[in-house]
C-alpha cells in the first residue's frame, strides 16, 4: 500500500465532486498533471485504473487517489456498469507518498527522551500533526463515505453562497477522517494497545506518586514491556511521559490562576515545589515564574 502523508494544519481543501456512470466497455478518462488529488469512490462495477505503472482495480467499496503530480490512465474498459463518485481537492501544505513500511517505521521512529509525543497541547500555541492517506484501499466505512460524499455533491447547487462552501469544508473533513481510518481497520497492535492504555492511565492518576509496578498490575502488562512500548509510540520512557505531563497541566495553572508555586506543584503531583522548578526550567528553558509573567498583564 501506497500512503499520502503530510502534515496539517492547514487542511485538506474540497474543490468539487460529481457522480459519474461508466458503460460496459467505458474507461475513465486518461489525463496527467491535473493539478489537484482526485479521490475516486466505486459504489457499483470495477473501474481499471493505473498510475506510475502500478494498476488497480477499484471494485465496489475501494477507493483510490489519483496524484495531481502524475500521469493516470484506463488500462483496460469496464467488464460491467459501473458507478462511482469522484472528487477533487488539494492538499495545501508538503505532501509525500511512501509505502506502508515506511511509514509504519517513522510512526515507532524513537526521537529521543527530550521529546515525548501526545501530551496535553500547548496552552497558546498551534501545533501540527501528521495525516495519513491511503492512496488504494478497501473502505472500513464505504457507505458513509459515500453518504458525506453525495452531501457534497448535491451541496455543489448553492456554492455560490460562502455558507455552503464552509459547511463543504466541515463536511470534507469528515472524507478525509474515514479515509485515514481505513488505514488501520485491521485493529492496533498489542504494542500500541499497551501504550495507549499506560498514556490513559498515567493521564487520569498524574496527580499521584508513580509506581511502575503499580501501572503494570492497573493494565495487566509487565512493566518493563510497558516501558519498551511507550518508547515506541511516545518516544519517551513512563516517568518522563509523566514528568512532561505534569509540566503541561503546571502551565495551565501558571497562566489561569494566581496560585502559589507551591500550591501548583501539589496539585499537578510534584512532592516538592523545588524539584517542580528545577524540572520546569530544564524542560520549558525558564522558570514557571518567568513563564508566568511572560502573560501577566500590568497596567500601566
Amino acid at each position: 500500500m501506497l500512503i499520502i502523508d503530510f502534515m496539517a494544519p492547514p487542511l485538506p481543501h474540497y474543490i468539487v465532486s460529481g457522480l459519474s456512470y461508466a458503460e460496459i466497455g467505458g474507461r475513465h478518462p486518461s489525463r496527467q498533471n491535473i493539478g489537484a488529488f482526485d479521490l475516486l469512490v466505486v459504489i457499483e462495477g470495477c473501474l481499471f485504473v493505473g498510475e506510475g505503472g502500478v494498476d488497480y482495480e477499484v471494485k465496489e467499496g475501494h477507493a483510490l487517489i489519483l496524484r495531481p503530480d502524475s500521469q493516470h490512465y484506463a488500462y483496460a474498459g469496464c467488464v460491467e456498469e459501473t458507478k462511482y463518485y469522484w472528487l477533487h481537492f488539494q492538499i495545501l501544505s508538503d505532501w509525500r507518498v511512501i509505502d506502508e513500511e515506511s511509514y509504519h517505521q517513522n510512526q515507532w521512529k524513537t526521537s529521543g527522551e527530550s521529546t515525548p509525543r501526545n501530551l496535553p497541547l500547548p496552552p497558546f500555541t498551534t501545533t501540527s500533526y501528521n495525516v495519513a492517506l491511503p492512496q488504494f484501499i478497501k473502505l472500513a466505512q464505504p457507505l458513509k463515505i459515500i453518504e458525506i460524499i453525495s452531501e457534497l455533491t448535491q451541496m455543489n447547487q448553492n456554492i455560490h453562497l460562502s455558507s455552503v462552501r464552509l459547511k463543504q469544508q466541515a463536511l470534507f473533513q469528515e472524507v478525509i477522517v474515514l479515509l485515514s481510518s481505513s488505514i488501520g481497520a485491521d485493529g492496533p497492535s498489542s504494542q500500541t494497545i499497551c501504550a495507549e492504555r499506560a498514556a490513559t492511565y498515567l493521564r487520569e492518576h498524574y496527580r499521584e506518586e508513580f509506581s511502575a509496578k503499580k501501572l503494570g498490575e492497573s493494565i495487566n502488562f509487565h512493566p518493563v514491556y510497558i516501558a519498551r512500548c511507550m518508547r515506541k509510540l511516545y518516544c519517551c520512557s513512563p516517568s518522563v511521559y509523566l514528568l512532561n505531563l505534569r509540566i503541561e497541566h503546571s502551565k495551565l495553572l501558571l497562566v489561569q490562576t494566581d496560585l502559589s508555586m507551591e500550591r501548583i506543584a501539589e496539585a499537578v503531583g510534584f512532592n516538592h515545589a523545588a524539584y517542580f522548578t528545577a524540572s520546569f526550567t530544564k524542560i520549558e528553558g525558564l522558570a514557571p515564574r518567568k513563564y508566568r509573567q511572560r502573560f501577566a498583564w500590568r497596567k500601566e
